[in-house]
């Protein structure tokens, strides 16, 4: 017995038991219906993808490819499959992370597990395939591998850094690591703040060896910035060869910068209103760049460079000042570490404490919480969550009980997709308002380039919708209820084209006149 207690120590051990705590608690991520509308887009343009159309041309959403080519599989099974072996592989690199960090188990442990129950749990809606996940799985297997170079290993060391020499092998760990956070920014556009979080430690180890090393951080960080660029590189010259360049630069590339700008949230304070401005945020991030500078030689190199990161995640997260959660994943892996920093000051049992061990991560956690009560953001449930799905395997609740608890339009999707299916391997599907998930449960790709009703709206690009949709003379038009805007010319080609094969609760659903009428109802 002493021997297994003492076995459940060692590091392989601890990480055993955070891998299996993820595999518990995503269990039933397996057993969700097509509710949730991001995933619903993934999925959608995936399908597109596998069907031979191109991205951004023939269909477009906002963000960069790798997103989209990992939704190109089969089912959202199957692309929650993809989630959980990126999430064994980033809470792996993240438990290495933190074991370089903090040198003790303890903290270590203490740190992957907060990692786990917030990337995992419904909070911050860590249950689905997001692609803050998916950045963070590139973004942490990429520290991972600069972690194997003489350069990073030297900067966490406990001790007064020396010469740097680099080796052969240290370029082509440069060159790796260089190449995922490339993929991170190619999943989403903010993971350029990750990358500023780790590009950071150039210049803290500059300050703490002094110019003698110049040459060989000038060196190591302009291989890393090399691997950085490639896949953009590549990913611009494939897009350019497909005859899609200028898509991929309008959508995938700046309309980001638009998006970003079109939300306004309201404060009763003028100051706290201030203060999420993009001049606001920016000051207070850079004040706070500029003192772990300032201070470089007052302040341990875990604390200075998960400190860093922090700042430049919640300034990422706050691009947009939107309060949807799972924008917010971006913060949880340096805001772990900072915590475990805490955790190994209050078990330090020799020597004495160093208060700003303590004091910057309650205060870099204080502003996490401030900013989350500031922007209303709502977190998801999460008892609920489990006790459904428990109820759910044991035959408490139907399949019909149970999918209609993640998402009001679940009754009428399942029962929609049927009749579109019927007879056809290839639906042909317009939907005229918010209902992706809709698309993917059906396995329809939209005649049109968007996805979503607001997309349209917000790029005003009405007439050719629905010339699109006049041309490609789908064989079913679902319109939503809730769509607040009109699609001109929708009306009178459903009068004259096209008969109600369904009235469901939250929409109805046409068929065109020519097809076999096969009445729902």
């Amino acid at each position: 017995m002493k021997k297994f207690i003492t076995s459940l120590t060692k590091p392989i051990s601890l990480l055993a038991l955070l891998l299996l705590l993820v595999t518990i608690l995503r269990l039933p991520n397996f057993s969700e219906p097509y509710w949730y509308g991001d995933e619903g887009i993934y999925l959608t343009i995936g399908n597109s993808i596998r069907n031979g159309g191109k991205l951004y041309t023939d269909i477009v959403d906002h963000k960069t490819p790798v997103i989209y080519y990992l939704a190109a599989v089969n089912s959202q099974l199957q692309f929650r499959i993809v989630l959980y072996i990126s999430m064994i592989l980033a809470t792996s690199a993240f438990f290495v992370l933190s074991q370089s960090l903090f040198k003790k188990l303890f903290p270590t442990f203490i740190a992957g597990l907060l990692f786990v129950i917030f990337t995992s749990l419904p909070w911050f809606e860590g249950h689905v395939a997001n692609g803050e996940l998916f950045v963070m799985t590139f973004v942490l297997v990429g520290a991972w591998l600069l972690l194997q170079t003489s350069m990073f290993k030297k900067y966490f060391e406990q001790k007064k850094t020396t010469a740097i020499v680099l080796k052969k092998k240290d370029y082509f760990f440069l060159l790796g690591a260089g190449v995922f956070f490339g993929l991170s920014a190619l999943t989403k556009v903010p993971a350029i703040f990750d990358i500023a979080g780790f590009g950071i430690i150039f210049f803290f180890m500059l300050l703490r060896s002094g110019w003698s090393n110049f040459k060989t951080i000038f060196q190591t960080a302009l291989t890393f910035g090399l691997g950085i660029l490639a896949p953009i590189i590549l990913s611009i010259i494939y897009f350019a060869l497909r005859g899609s360049g200028q898509d991929y630069l309008d959508f995938g590339l700046l309309y980001n910068f638009h998006y970003a700008g079109t939300w306004v949230p309201s404060f009763s304070s003028a100051i706290v209103a201030t203060l999420f401005t993009f001049k606001g945020k920016f000051v207070v991030m850079m004040l706070v760049l500029v003192g772990l500078f300032i201070f470089t030689r007052k302040i341990s190199k875990p604390l200075q460079f998960a400190t860093a990161w922090f700042v430049l995640a919640l300034f990422a997260t706050l691009l947009s000042n939107r309060p949807y959660p799972h924008y917010y994943l971006q913060t949880i892996p340096p805001l772990a570490l900072l915590v475990g920093l805490a955790v190994s000051q209050f078990v330090n049992k020799k020597g004495k404490k160093d208060l700003l061990e303590i004091i910057l991560p309650v205060a870099s956690l204080a502003l996490f919480v401030g900013v989350l009560f500031a922007l209303n953001v709502g977190l998801y449930q999460t008892g609920s969550y489990y006790k459904n799905w428990l109820e759910f395997t044991q035959g408490k609740m139907s399949k019909a009980e149970y999918y209609q608890t993640f998402n009001y339009l679940m009754k009428d999707n399942y029962e929609a997709a049927k009749v579109i299916r019927s007879g056809s391997e290839e639906p042909n599907l317009f939907i005229w308002g918010t209902n992706p998930m809709l698309y993917a449960l059906a396995k329809a790709v939209p005649p049109t380039r968007f996805t979503v009703s607001f997309h349209i709206a917000d790029l005003n690009v009405y007439d050719q919708t629905i010339a699109d949709v006049v041309a490609a003379k789908p064989k079913f038009i679902v319109v939503m209820n809730d769509e607040p805007n009109q699609l001109p010319g929708l009306g009178q080609l459903l009068s004259e084209n096209y008969i109600i094969n369904g009235d469901f609760d939250n929409y109805i659903l046409w068929k065109r006149i020519n097809e076999p009428q096969g009445l729902l109802y």
